[in-house]
């Protein structure tokens, strides 16, 4: 009987002992590559501009011209740095606004001197 119980209690210790050591073993990997993988990247202004760009001036269609200057400010932290204010300026001179958020999956929408929606911004991922 005590031998009995000497081999239950040396098997449940090495079960106790192994699942223990697999759980250390998941952790120090996942902190290894937390440690040795690249850092998150965010998003650009030239990549939210790229898209802008293509927004059409706000004034009657045989009036458009194309634009000449984008430029785009994130107005948050993060990945995306959502909402961005971004700024047209027209070969007419005519200056437009718009204030622009980014979805995880590239497509963006934007609001100010008119609606600008579309696909797709080259967003960053978090692998």
């Amino acid at each position: 009987m005590i031998v009995w119980g000497a081999v239950l209690l040396g098997v449940a210790g090495t079960v106790v002992g192994l699942r223990s050591r697999g759980s250390e073993e998941v952790l120090e990997y996942e902190q290894s590559r937390a440690l040795a993988g690249t850092p998150v990247t965010v998003l650009s202004a030239a990549h939210v501009a790229a898209v802008v760009d293509q927004a059409p001036e706000p004034v009657s269609p045989a009036l458009r011209t194309r634009p000449t200057q984008v430029r785009c400010r994130p107005g948050g932290g993060g990945t995306l740095r959502n909402p961005w204010s971004c700024t047209i300026l027209y070969r007419s001179g005519t200056l437009a606004h718009y204030r622009v958020v980014v979805q995880p999956d590239g497509h963006y929408t934007g609001a100010g001197s008119g609606i600008i929606s579309g696909c797709c911004v080259d967003a960053p991922t978090l692998d």
